[in-house]
C-alpha cells in the first residue's frame, strides 16, 4: 500500500500509450523544416495549447515546456529576479516554499538581491497582512506556493496575488506542483504572472513540466543554444513528452471533483486515527489544506523507525521531501509551521491519489496506533 503520491505519482497507462505512439510516429525534430518535423511541431504546439486550456488560459499565457518543477522555478526565478533587477532588487518568498523555490532565491541574495522569507502561521500558510508589511518599491519579484508538498497546507494564492497586484509592481510567481491536476485553476484574469509544475505528480512522466509565463512578460535566459520555447528554453524540443504532459493533465481533471471529495474523506479518517494515538500531534489544519497530504509527528518515535514499522506490513509512507530526504534531519516545513525542533524531527507524510482506496485507508488505520505503541514499548 503506497502513500507517498506527492512525491511521486504511477504514470497513468494512457499517458505511457500517448508517449510511445507519439516516439514512434512524430520522431522528427519539430524545429525541422521538412514535412516530418512539421508534423512534430504541429502536435507539440497543439499539446502547448491543450495545457494552456486546461489551466484555464486562451490567450493571456505561453507554456515553456521543461523537464520538471525544479527547472521551471530556477527559470521562472532568476530569469524574472534578472530581466526587472533595473527595477529593483528586492524578492519575497516564504520560510516553507520547496528547496527548489528557497534555495535558488537564496542563491540571488549572494548576488546582491535582497531576499525577505516570510513566516507562515500556524495553518502553514502566509497572511495577507505579513505579506503585504512586507511589500516594497523597490519588490520585483514574489515567489509563493499554492499547496504544500509536506503539510499540505494550502495558500490563498487569489487573495495574496491580489495584494502584490494593488500594492507592488512585483511579478507574482507561483510554485503549483502539488495543485496542478487537481485544483481547478482559472489563470486568465488572475494574479499570478508565472506558474510551474511537474507531470509525475499528476500520472504523468518523470524528466517533464512546464512553466506558464504571461505573454507580456520577459525572462531573462538562463539556458542558451538554439533558442527554442521561446528562447527560453534552448534544446530540441520533445514532442512525446509535451503530448504526454497534455494527455495526463487531461484525465487528472476529468473527475477531479469526485476524487477531491473522496479524498477528503479519506484524509478525516486518517486525521480521526490520529486523535485517538497519545503523543501523535497534527502539523498543519484540517481546514485549511489539500486532502491530499496530511502530516503529523509522534513524540518519542523516530520516523524512520515508524516508516520501517510500517513497511514491515508493506504499507510505504515518508518522512520529510522526498527531494531532500537524505539531506535533513528535520523539516523546515514543520518547524516554520509549528516552532517546534521536536515535532520537526518527528514529522511523518502521508499523501493519496485518485489511485487510493478505502480498503486501503481502513488497513492504515487499523495498523497506525498499534505499530507506534510497539514501537514506543521496544524503545522502553
Amino acid at each position: 500500500m503506497y502513500f507517498d503520491y506527492a512525491a511521486t505519482t504511477p504514470p497513468n497507462e494512457d499517458v505511457l500509450k500517448t508517449f510511445n505512439t507519439v516516439n514512434r510516429d512524430f520522431w522528427a525534430n519539430p524545429h525541422a523544416l521538412h514535412r516530418p518535423g512539421m508534423r512534430a511541431e504541429s502536435l507539440l504546439e497543439q499539446s502547448r495549447k491543450q495545457v494552456l486550456s486546461l489551466l484555464g488560459s486562451s490567450n493571456e499565457f505561453r507554456c515553456v515546456f521543461t523537464s520538471g518543477a525544479t527547472e521551471s522555478n530556477n527559470l521562472a526565478i532568476k530569469g524574472a529576479a534578472h530581466a526587472y533587477a533595473k527595477r529593483g532588487r528586492h524578492i519575497i518568498t516564504s520560510a516553507a516554499e520547496h528547496p527548489s523555490v528557497l534555495y535558488v532565491c537564496q542563491a540571488l541574495a549572494h548576488e546582491d538581491f535582497e531576499l525577505t522569507v516570510l513566516p507562515v502561521n500556524r495553518d502553514g500558510v502566509v497572511e495577507p497582512k505579513v505579506l503585504e508589511d512586507a511589500l516594497r518599491p523597490d519588490t520585483t519579484l514574489v515567489s509563493l506556493m499554492h499547496v504544500n508538498n509536506e503539510t499540505g497546507s494550502v495558500n490563498d494564492i487569489l487573495r495574496l496575488g491580489a495584494i502584490v497586484k494593488e500594492k507592488s509592481s512585483a511579478v507574482f510567481h507561483v510554485d503549483a506542483a502539488q495543485s496542478v491536476g487537481k485544483y481547478v485553476l482559472e489563470l486568465d484574469g488572475g494574479p499570478v504572472d508565472l506558474l510551474t509544475f511537474s507531470a509525475h505528480k499528476f500520472f504523468g512522466l518523470k524528466g517533464a513540466g512546464a512553466l506558464i509565463i504571461k505573454q507580456r512578460m520577459g525572462l531573462s535566459t538562463q539556458l542558451h543554444g538554439g533558442g527554442q520555447e521561446s528562447g527560453l528554453r534552448s534544446g530540441t524540443a520533445d514532442t512525446a513528452r509535451a503530448a504526454a504532459i497534455a494527455k495526463a493533465l487531461r484525465l487528472s481533471l476529468e473527475n477531479r471533483a469526485e476524487v477531491f471529495d473522496r479524498v477528503q474523506s479519506y484524509k478525516e479518517a486518517i486525521a480521526a486515527t490520529m486523535q485517538e494515538i497519545e503523543g501523535v500531534d497534527l502539523n498543519g489544519t484540517l481546514e485549511n489544506s489539500s486532502p491530499f497530504i496530511i502530516n503529523f509527528s509522534v513524540a518519542g518515535v523516530r520516523p524512520e523507525t515508524l516508516l520501517h514499522g510500517l513497511a514491515d506490513k508493506e504499507i510505504y509512507i515518508s518522512t520529510v521531501s522526498a527531494c531532500s530526504a537524505q539531506k535533513v534531519a528535520e523539516s523546515s516545513v514543520v518547524l516554520a509551521t509549528t516552532g517546534s525542533q521536536e515535532r520537526a524531527r518527528t514529522s511523518i507524510r502521508i499523501s493519496l491519489s485518485a489511485l487510493t482506496t478505502r480498503d486501503e485507508i481502513e488497513t492504515l488505520c487499523s495498523v497506525l496506533g498499534p505499530v507506534i505503541e510497539s514501537l514506543r514499548f521496544k524503545k522502553k
